[in-house]
């Protein structure tokens, strides 16, 4: 494709139309000079070859060079970038009293040690008290990637059942990537856990329990870093580490 000049620059306008190269008057010729004949010199002697300069390998040396290096150091930059620690400083933020059921090795296990009282919080209801608990990343602890953990339980009086339904419903009814749900034994009264699933290296894993008047809902969030950008965690340690906190909320409920 033919760019425009640069600014400033203008194309030389074609030959008029018609136009033919100027011949010799008088229909002369012109002719090649006679073998080893040379142009006058004005006096002075012949000019020996110029040799040919070496500046041109030298300039393609370097930006072959430069190429090279830009090339690794714009790996260097994507592997860095991918592979930073993903958390945050450590936090004494003071939680609800019963997100203390989660214990230390719990979070650990999850890498969501350091507790977050911006998406923690305690309130009352019609039906009794609804608690929300946050954990995220604590830096130089929790290693790189991503990990968010957060619970909610809900106290619903003769509703717990019908609200555990419509929770499940709900979440296997999202429409941004595959839902998987799988039931699970010997977790409160009943318990289901929902994989979201998608092309990207997110993982979102979410589990439903009822137990008595109480809904649980412990939702688990996060991607782990490649070489030079984000993959998808292992679906079973990651389903471990959401587990060992929806057992430990749901013990002492």
């Amino acid at each position: 494709m033919n760019q425009p000049p640069p600014h400033g620059w203008q194309q030389q306008p074609p030959p008029p139309h018609g136009w033919q190269p100027q011949q010799p008057p008088g229909g002369w010729q012109q002719q090649p000079p006679p073998p080893g004949w040379q142009q006058p010199g004005y006096g002075y002697p012949p000019q020996p070859p110029r040799k040919k300069s070496k500046a041109p390998i030298i300039i393609v040396s370097i930006l072959v060079g430069l190429l090279v290096l830009g090339g690794g150091g714009i790996a260097l930059f994507f592997y860095l970038h991918a592979n930073r620690d993903g958390g945050g400083p450590k936090r004494n933020d003071a939680l609800p009293a019963l997100c203390g059921n989660v214990s230390e090795a719990a979070l650990a296990k999850a890498r969501t040690t350091n507790p977050n009282g911006l998406g923690s919080s305690e309130r009352d209801s019609p039906t009794g008290k609804n608690t929300r608990c946050s954990w995220n990343q604590t830096r130089g602890v929790d290693g790189s990637g991503l990990r968010e953990t957060s619970v909610y339980v809900m106290n619903v009086p003769k509703d717990a059942g019908r609200e555990y339904q419509q929770k499940v419903q709900q979440a296997m009814s999202n429409t941004q990537g595959t839902m998987r749900q799988k039931p699970l034994d010997g977790l409160g009264d009943e318990a289901t856990a929902v994989l979201l699933d998608s092309t990207s290296a997110y993982m979102d894993l979410t589990i439903y329990v009822r137990k008595g008047d109480n809904v649980v809902e412990v939702n688990y969030i996060g991607w782990d870093v490649g070489i030079f950008t984000n993959k998808k965690p292992d679906a079973a340690e990651f389903e471990a580490a959401a587990l060992s906190v929806a057992q430990e909320m749901v013990a002492k409920l």
